[in-house]
């Protein structure tokens, strides 16, 4: 399997799109950075970008159907899978307008019937009975998205999904892949959202869990309790805390850097951390990107910004900077990122480090750098590795290997995660 392209979301409220055009079929080759499919939202027709090539062997959804943000519109395979069998060459579009494309979920059973880790969890901490949802996972299954949906199935007197997810976890977590074992939490950097990791995270061979969060002031998550890198740590490191005991941690940039800081706090166990562009451990940032990304007001200067993320310009999916610029017209998103920018950054100057946190874990760490990063240089970042951190440098990447590289980055997280146990 070569991955799937995702439908995407074109604005930080919207579950949902129009797929207005299909531009593919089963067999076709698909080559990066064509355009295959286009979605329409309440505001604007998206073109949908493929940033990873292979043959289409399944198309989940037809022209009409509603699709669901973040799961996938083409899913791609090697040649040896581009032979459609006859139950997609003959299989009619479904009558009711969605087709739900499913990724697969390990589930266990227990005495209330089949269920994901994190469905467990979250109703275990909030008193939800599991045997009275109805679950759209494999067999039945009950997975975080019908936790998630269960106000809208239970009775009146029930607690809604979303309060109980906030109440479980403080900050905004999705599930990007439900497993077993020691969950992997991914945190994102400034600027970005959970939406960053969906991509590799398909591409990452584990079994585990693979869960990601919004950081304070970003995404769907609140504002920090009060300014500064510490008081994200501690919305961080609670939010972990309300989950569980165990994690295995990826980071990228600023999100990297809370990663550091959240391992050596008592009361929950990091088994490792795979760091992205770590932010923390040199003292510079290309302040002048910062300014420059939250000024942008038009999809033409967010793109131009976007793009000094990247060695190579094109490696920015189209479909990211309308998603990005969309989430800035439907709401607050620039003054929340506002805030925090000037709580962790002044100038071109980082105003945190995690140097001794760092040298202090003992667990299995590997920090990923692109060596044509541009926005925090490698070569402070470089300079401040103790001795038992694993380097790896990305010759002809920037500031974000894990989707330059993406085959690589998802092979080193999945090596450290294992690694961790």
């Amino acid at each position: 399997m070569s991955g799937a392209i995702l439908c995407p979301q074109v604005g930080q409220d919207l579950t949902e799109a129009k797929v207005v055009a299909l531009h593919v079929k089963l067999g076709d080759t698909v080559k990066k950075g064509m355009i295959v499919a286009e979605v329409e939202s309440e505001k604007a027709t998206f073109e949908v970008e493929a940033f990873a090539a292979g043959v289409v062997i399944k198309l989940p959804y037809q022209v009409g159907d509603t699709a669901t943000v973040l799961e996938p519109l083409v899913v791609l395979g090697s040649n040896a899978d581009s032979k459609p069998s006859v139950e997609q060459k003959t299989q009619a579009p479904a009558k009711t307008g969605k087709v739900s494309a499913q990724p697969v979920v390990q589930v266990a059973v227990s005495g209330q019937g089949r269920s994901s880790p994190l469905a467990r969890r979250i109703a275990a901490n909030n008193g939800i009975q599991l045997d009275k949802i109805a679950g759209t996972g494999p067999h039945g299954a009950v997975v975080l998205r019908d936790v998630e949906g269960l106000a809208a199935t239970s009775s009146k007197s029930a607690p809604s999904a979303k309060s109980a997810v906030a109440a479980a976890t403080g900050l905004n977590v999705k599930s990007l892949k439900d497993g077993k074992g020691i969950p992997v939490v991914f945190i994102h950097g400034f600027g970005a959202e959970i939406a960053a990791w969906r991509q590799i995270a398909m591409a990452i061979a584990l079994p585990n869990t693979l869960l990601a969060m919004d950081l304070p002031g970003h995404g769907a998550s609140p504002d920090a309790a009060s300014p500064g890198f510490q008081s994200i740590v501690d919305a961080v490191a609670s939010t972990l805390r309300s989950m569980g005991k165990e994690f295995h941690l990826v980071g990228h940039s600023l999100g990297a850097a809370v990663a550091i800081a959240i391992a050596a706090q008592n009361g929950v166990t990091i088994k490792s951390l795979t760091l992205f562009a770590p932010a923390g451990l040199g003292t510079s940032v290309d302040g002048g990107f910062v300014a420059g990304f939250l000024a942008a007001k038009s999809e033409a200067a967010l793109a131009a910004q976007m793009k000094r993320l990247v060695n190579n310009p094109t490696d920015i999916p189209v479909s990211l900077i309308k998603a990005t610029q969309a989430a800035r017209e439907a709401g607050p998103v620039v003054d929340r990122q506002s805030r925090v920018a000037a709580s962790i950054f002044e100038g071109s100057t980082q105003l945190f480090s995690v140097r001794t946190e760092l040298a202090k874990y003992q667990g299995p760490c590997r920090v990923i750098l692109g060596q044509r990063d541009g926005i925090i240089p490698p070569v402070e970042t470089e300079r401040n590795l103790p001795a038992g951190v694993a380097l790896h440098r990305f010759e002809s990447t920037g500031h974000l290997p894990f989707l330059e590289e993406q085959s690589l980055a998802a092979r080193l997280i999945a090596e450290t995660v294992r690694s961790g146990g």
